[in-house]
């Protein structure tokens, strides 16, 4: 990041390097704002409401070298630190201070990273000893000496929930707020790009797009329901549309494999090299990418997103639109669901794994350090004081899995872009936290936007992927069982494949990436065998994932999505970059 002078902010006492964007949106013109943020920051925290962006950064004092390191509400973008007896490691990569600081391998971490569900680390953990990564909202501040001398967290989430009833204003300051953000991260650039799935938020986020040059990417077969969807938006909106589809990339060659993780250390869902390796643009522009979290949708409130939940209140809820009743959260509610979801974290933590992993002899001090882990979550949820008990398995995704999963789909696109997902910056996430529950669940609050805001109301009559045929603005009682019908289909289409071993059946009611095809790719599980060239892990462990995709190459096991294949190899990637530096 040092050699690109976008990320560089100096004023006359301070120096920063920013992964994303960090403004101070009370200056109109992006020098002051950059300078006017980085100095509020080094001395503010939690910030002021002319504070925003999505964003990790460092500051660094030239007076007295004390350096302050920082991260937005969910930490997408990385930022580690290893300080040992006076050397101070501050890097978004992993690989570099591994390299650079000789640091052992962490068990623990590294099991973390190696299952499920979400094979990720816990809290601030790594996989090298003593390799912290910030927390969610975290501030750190340094001395030149090595030392922590004040810490602090910003805990304004969910603080300022609005009453059940939505009214315009609501509606106003939200889009304007989200408007101001993609002009705030684009700032400069007389083009961008976004990336268009066609979903709700990506169209969203299309809809805040004014007065630049727009193009769509979307990866995937042009034949693609999704892909067709994401072209009428584009279409709409005057952008120009590129699709681009190259099925190898799902499991790519070793060395492709190893580029990009050694350059983002964020490869996972391999449809972005579809896109990726196909342009080279001549000077990194911005890329938009919807907002991660699901915030809006509440889709990440579990509790109310069951299937049985839906089916037992479709009339109820969707039909009727009726407020749902929320339990009010308490010590005592926080307490019980915390130790359901530990034992949920360590159901995942069984002899099979520690077996393939050959940590047998370390599985007391790695279950001892992975609750510690979870209990750091744990602690910056509690310290939010949720309103509703219902809540706490939405934060808790935003603090795991979007911070630490889907945000990697950012970080690679940072190769070739800059990547910024608006919906996620500090201010719009505390304004979609602070929308009452029964507003954002079921896109009451989205379909409201894309029914009332002019710059939207075009892509409302478009429909999504998810509910073909009928557009999006269509009452529910007309959407909803759409949805069910095809989603009942694909399911029995699958079934019926997989029961006669026979990848040539249909694999869903609409074109969609077709797993079934993509696992009888020539050379994949060659591929597979050569992510594992130079083991790091356990040859175990490597078989276990070989053998899943020889299954799934069969029909045996269900030919789902492979990021859970993608995940082992990458850990691997990554251990093996630290230890054997490429000439």
């Amino acid at each position: 990041m040092i050699n690109d002078t976008a990320t560089l902010t100096e004023t006359a006492n301070l120096i920063s390097f920013t992964n994303g964007y960090l403004r101070d949106y009370s200056f109109e013109k992006l020098v002051p704002q950059k300078k006017s943020a980085i100095q509020h920051v080094f001395k503010n925290w939690p910030v002021a409401d002319h504070i925003t962006g999505s964003f990790s950064t460092l500051i660094l004092d030239k007076t007295y070298f004390d350096i302050v390191i920082t991260s937005d509400l969910c930490n997408i973008y990385p930022l580690y630190y290893l300080l040992d007896e006076g050397q101070i490691y501050i890097s978004n990569s992993l690989i570099l201070i591994g390299r650079y600081s000789a640091a052992q391998q962490d068990k623990t971490g590294i099991m973390q990273r190696a299952i499920g569900p979400n094979f990720c680390n816990i809290g601030s953990r790594t996989i090298l000893k003593d390799c912290k990564r910030l927390l969610p909202g975290e501030w750190i501040k340094i001395n030149n000496k090595g030392k922590i001398i004040e810490k602090k967290f910003d805990n304004s989430l969910y603080q300022k929930i609005e009453e059940t009833n939505l009214n315009n204003i609501d509606l106003e300051n939200y889009w304007n707020q989200y408007k101001k953000e993609v002009s705030l991260c684009t700032q400069g650039f007389k083009e961008v790009n976004i990336a268009l799935s066609g979903g709700i938020d990506s169209r969203i986020a299309l809809g805040a797009i004014v007065n630049k040059n727009i193009s769509a990417y979307t990866f995937g077969s042009p034949k693609n329901y999704e892909s067709k969807v994401a072209a009428r938006l584009a279409k709409k909106k005057g952008a120009k549309h590129i699709i681009l589809f190259d099925p190898n990339q799902y499991f790519p060659k070793k060395n492709l494999f190893y580029k990009y993780t050694r350059e983002t250390e964020a490869v996972n869902l391999n449809s972005w090299l579809e896109i990726l390796t196909q342009i080279d643009p001549r000077a990194k522009k911005p890329i938009i990418l919807g907002e991660l979290c699901e915030a809006l949708p509440g889709r990440n409130i579990q509790k109310l997103n069951t299937g049985q939940f839906r089916k037992k209140n479709f009339y109820k809820y969707y039909v009727k639109n009726e407020n749902i009743k929320l339990t009010p959260g308490n010590p005592l509610s926080f307490k019980q669901w915390k130790n359901k979801k530990m034992n949920f974290i360590l159901s995942w933590h069984v002899d099979f794994w520690f077996d393939k992993l050959n940590f047998t002899t370390s599985k007391k001090r790695i279950i001892k350090e992975t609750i510690d882990d979870a209990e750091e979550i744990f602690r910056r949820i509690e310290s939010h004081h949720l309103p509703f008990t219902e809540l706490y398995d939405e934060l808790f995704s935003w603090y795991t899995y979007t911070r630490m999963i889907l945000s990697r789909q950012v970080n690679i696109c940072n190769e070739k872009f800059y990547a910024f997902s608006p919906g996620m910056s500090m201010q719009m996430l505390k304004k979609t936290s602070n929308i009452h529950p029964n507003q954002r669940l079921y896109y009451r609050f989205a379909n409201t936007l894309l029914k009332t805001v002019p710059e939207l109301k075009g892509f409302g009559k478009i429909p999504t992927s998810q509910i073909p045929v009928v557009p999006q603005n269509s009452n529910n009682l007309v959407k909803i069982p759409i949805w069910a019908i095809r989603s009942k289909i694909d399911d029995w289409l699958i079934i019926r494949m997989m029961s006669n071993k026979d990848i040539n059946m249909r694999y869903r009611l609409l074109p969609s990436i077709n797993w079934a095809k993509v696992y009888q790719q020539d050379g994949m599980l060659e591929n597979i065998l050569d992510y594992y060239e130079n083991n790091q892990l356990d040859n175990k462990y490597s078989k276990v994932f070989y053998s899943l995709a020889e299954n799934r190459k069969n029909l045996i096991k269900w030919p789902f999505a492979n990021m859970d294949i993608i995940s082992g190899a990458t850990l691997n990637a990554e251990l093996d970059l630290i230890k054997n530096q490429p000439e």
